[in-house]
């Protein structure tokens, strides 16, 4: 992971800066760019100067991340100056902060780049150091952009056609940057990622991400994270393992609330074994996306023989049903759920928003369990026919388009393995005795995903049923240290063959 803007190095003391960066090096991050915020200093160099000691002591030395000085506003630079800034050797440096200064216009003003400007950009590019041009506004960016020869970057920004921010890059900037061959870092600003900053949470990160993907190069796309520098963060968002694999994140639909269904695809995306696992189907089940999320934060090598793609909630409407109630809903809909549940208390809820089973309303064997119920309930209704829910709609999209050739659909209570084929018995004869979960082939089995996988995609397809069976539903946080591990157990089988 990279950061390309991170606070710690001014707002820490010494000893916890280092401590920290032990720590983040431990949550994944490889190289981190730390900034020295100059706007309030009196004396800049000086402060700059102490910080680089701090920084050329831990140089090279493994437990800490790649560390790199950047300088972000530059008004205190002159002609007369300029050799001493050079000598401390900064990686980057951004010529403003929000304001304008005697160099240029930040994103809060209308100046452009002055003389002064002009002769300090030449001067620092001819030293090897970047530009950044995080805060500039549009008028200094495009003469910036005219007058460098060197590959461009912005540090900490996020995306203007998403939320319209100064402070945001629009389509263009970032196609000049990536044209360029520079790279741009997605800040967790909540302004910047939403016009709703309050709420701000990882669909508002994960929509900036896939937007870009979208229509640009996802390669040129790393964290500006502005830890330290931010006075609010994304809910969720603490620190780096929060962050784990975010950057792999797509939208592959939206559910029926228009809630987006998050998939994380990592690994070498080349593989030709493509292990696809799913959670979160029954709103009751919302333990597995926890255990599912949870090894995705804590798994850090995925074999190069293997691609993985995971969707950790396949029902999120029915998620929040069961986890928060349904006060928040239009009247109209409050009243067809109280009619059909005959109760406020929606803990025990299976199916999405529509009263749709999700698990029983793919078109392998529809209709034909006898469990099924054709009215809208709770649990096993079928749906008017199959595939009538967007959420299943835009999960046999992403499963077109990614191919898997392994399944794991991931319930919570039984401590079973359930597989469709014959031809699987030997794959669940070996989680079986790895996990000690007993392994049955599924007869009566219909709509199920792990149904529809086996039987159109003809591969190997199993239901982990990852809690005990003495528990009751809904199976509640304590019980994460022992489904975990299970679960653990069951991916590296297929990662590592052990």
């Amino acid at each position: 992971m990279i950061d390309l803007h991170n606070d710690a190095l001014l707002e820490l003391p010494p000893e916890k800066l280092l401590r920290y960066l032990r720590q983040i090096k431990k949550q994944g991050v490889d190289e981190v760019w730390l900034s020295v915020w100059t706007t309030e200093l009196d004396d800049p160099l000086a402060v700059i100067a102490a910080k680089k000691i701090i920084l050329d002591k831990i140089k090279n030395n493994p437990k800490y991340p790649l560390c790199r000085l950047h300088i972000e506003d530059a008004w205190f630079l002159t002609m007369e100056n300029i050799e001493c800034l050079v000598a401390l050797h900064p990686h980057s440096v951004g010529l403003t902060w929000n304001h304008a200064n005697n160099l240029a216009g930040g994103a809060h003003s209308r100046q452009g780049i002055t003389p002064l400007g002009y002769k300090i950009i030449k001067y620092l590019e001819s030293a090897g150091i970047q530009i950044d041009t995080a805060h500039l506004n549009r008028r200094s960016f495009w003469q910036f952009a005219r007058f460098t020869t060197r590959p461009m970057i912005c540090t900490h920004t996020a995306i203007n056609a998403i939320c319209r921010h100064p402070r945001n890059l629009t389509n263009r900037q970032i196609r000049v940057i990536i044209q360029s061959g520079g790279f741009i870092g997605l800040a967790l600003v909540p302004q910047f990622l939403t016009q709703n900053p309050t709420s701000c949470g990882c669909y508002d990160i994960t929509n900036h991400i896939n937007y870009f993907k979208k229509h640009f190069s996802a390669a040129t796309l790393h964290w500006g994270c502005d830890f330290f520098g931010t006075e609010n963060l994304p809910a969720s968002i603490k620190n780096y393992l929060d962050l784990a694999h975010l950057l792999d994140t797509q939208i592959i639909g939206h559910s029926v609330l228009k809630q987006p269904i998050i998939a994380y695809q990592i690994g070498n995306p080349n593989a030709k074994n493509r292990l696809l696992i799913t959670a979160g189907m029954h709103a009751r089940e919302w333990i597995t996306s926890l255990a599912l999320q949870k090894w995705l934060k804590n798994h850090k090598n995925i074999p190069a023989n293997w691609c993985i793609a995971i969707i950790p909630n396949c029902n999120p409407d029915g998620t929040t049903l069961a986890t928060c109630g349904y006060n928040h809903l239009p009247h109209r809909r409050r009243k067809f759920l109280y009619r059909i549940n005959q109760s406020t208390d929606f803990s025990l809820w299976k199916a999405n928003i529509r009263a749709v089973d999700l698990n029983v309303n793919f078109n392998a064997g529809w209709g034909q369990s006898k469990t099924n119920i054709t009215t809208p309930a709770p649990a096993n209704y079928i749906g008017p026919k199959p595939h009538s829910e967007p959420e299943n709609r835009a999960l046999l999209r992403f499963i077109k388009k990614f191919q898997p050739t392994v399944s794991l659909a991931l319930h919570s209570k039984g401590n079973l393995i359930y597989y469709s084929r014959q031809e699987d018995e030997i794959i669940a004869t070996a989680l079986s005795n790895k996990t000690e979960f007993p392994a049955i082939l599924s007869i009566g089995s219909f709509g199920g995903l792990t149904d529809y996988l086996a039987l159109c995609y003809k591969i190997p397809s199993f239901t982990i049923e990852l809690g005990d069976d003495k528990l009751s539903h809904p199976i509640t946080r304590k019980h994460l240290p022992r489904i975990t591990p299970k679960l653990t157990q069951i991916i590296d089988y297929f990662l590592t063959g052990e």
